[in-house]
């Protein structure tokens, strides 16, 4: 016959293993939740990367100037990557064509800098040259190929393709009755002196009663460089969108600036009053991290009197 202490020992030891056992299911339970949040996440960015390599959103902006007497449409291309919208870009062609813009501005990244083939946007710009004049500068990839890669014939393909590169130049351009200044400034976000921005801001005029738009690939340039002179519209792309789009709080990370960047997409106002307008591009660089909650974009400028 068993003695008191025996069966308190036993209980005990049967009250251990229930525990041990109830410990592992309860660890197997979450780790089954873990998994699934992982499946559904997986999903989720995997829906949102596939969807985003076919669709975009087109974003307009309207800006008002006394120094135009007649609507002036602007259509951005930012750091499209060599992505192609429908076969051989008829889709985004086909958007363009019905927008009727009377200029067309590509903003830079246009090729990847690890892939040598890039024969689609030279055609994109090909073909987007018999919808309005196109103009542009490089980005930190075609940089990169040139320097790099050793593609020192990258801006002669642009060009041949109907491109005009402004590389920290200037063109004077009319649109109906509007008298532009076109700037395009190169450089890195730390190299506007050294890849000559500062000279030739400084040497250059601003005619005061044109309407003057500064396009750039780097948008923090503008505000730690760019914003002291008296333009009236500044571009830039580069960011993504913050690659991801927080709600009420907005893109989460550039190169620049770090998480939660100040410039990401969308319109800003600089020192001087001066519109800046962000696009967020309509590629992606990497397939990893993909867009969430950010499509890309379009950008569409109409500016009025």
């Amino acid at each position: 016959m068993e003695t008191g202490t025996e069966l308190v020992s036993k209980r005990a030891t049967a009250n251990d293993a229930k525990k041990k056992h109830g410990f592992w299911k309860t660890c197997v339970r979450l780790l089954g939740i873990l998994l699934l949040l992982t499946l559904v996440c997986g999903a989720i960015m995997t829906g949102y990367a596939l969807r985003y390599r076919t669709h975009y959103k087109i974003s307009f902006y309207q800006e008002t100037s006394p120094k135009v007497d007649s609507n002036i449409r602007i259509a951005v291309i930012s750091d499209i990557h060599t992505r192609e919208y429908g076969e051989h870009s008829e889709a985004l062609l086909s958007d363009l064509r019905a927008l009727k813009p009377d200029l067309i501005l590509f903003l830079g990244d246009m090729v990847i800098r690890e892939q040598e083939e890039y024969q689609s946007v030279l055609d994109l710009v090909t073909e987007s040259t018999a919808i309005a004049p196109c103009y542009g500068v490089l980005g930190n990839h075609e940089s990169e190929r040139i320097y790099y890669n050793n593609d020192r014939d990258l801006p002669e393909k642009f060009e041949k393709a109907g491109l005009k590169l402004l590389r920290n130049a200037r063109e004077d351009i009319h649109v109906g009755r509007n008298r532009i200044q076109l700037f395009g400034i190169e450089g890195t976000a730390y190299g506007f002196e050294q890849y000559g921005g500062r000279e030739f801001m400084e040497k250059t005029e601003i005619d005061p009663d044109a309407y003057s738009i500064v396009m750039t690939h780097i948008p923090i340039l503008f505000e730690s460089q760019l914003s002291e002179y008296d333009f009236d519209l500044g571009i830039a792309g580069h960011v993504h969108g913050g690659i991801v789009n927080l709600p009420f709080v907005g893109g989460l990370y550039s190169d620049e600036e770090g998480f939660f960047p100040k410039l990401c997409a969308g319109k800003y106002t600089l020192d001087k009053q001066q519109s800046l307008i962000i696009s967020a591009g309509l590629g992606d660089s990497k397939l990893f991290p993909p867009r969430i909650n950010n499509s890309p974009e379009l950008v569409v400028i109409d500016v009025n009197r």
